[in-house]
């Protein structure tokens, strides 16, 4: 018989793992901005996908960190962290819906 809690591996939340989804706002921020949809309507949405998935991944990371912080403490940059990182991303959300209605 297998013991089940031996075989389950659980992930930890490091601090390393808020890169991808600020890699990812920033590229979809840097190319909403550059390519308006009105000159490059393809760019723009190759670009408003990207920050679409720095979205996901923002809020799966944010989610982990959440989970994290109510099991065992972490420090409290960690959490500054997180807050940069969904205010970033909100503010990349209105940059793509404003520039949707350009």
């Amino acid at each position: 018989m297998i013991d089940s809690a031996s075989s389950e591996s659980v992930r930890e939340f490091t601090p390393t793992q808020y890169i991808a989804p600020y890699l990812l706002l920033i590229i979809g921020n840097a190319g909403v901005q550059n390519a308006p949809v009105s000159d490059r309507p393809v760019l723009f949405w190759v670009f408003t996908g990207i920050a679409a998935l720095g979205t996901v991944s923002a809020v799966v990371r944010l989610r982990c960190m959440w989970n994290t912080h109510k099991r065992r403490p972490l420090p409290a940059w960690t959490r500054f962290l997180g807050l940069l990182l969904a205010l970033y991303g909100l503010y990349v959300l209105y940059r793509v819906i404003n520039g949707m209605a350009e």
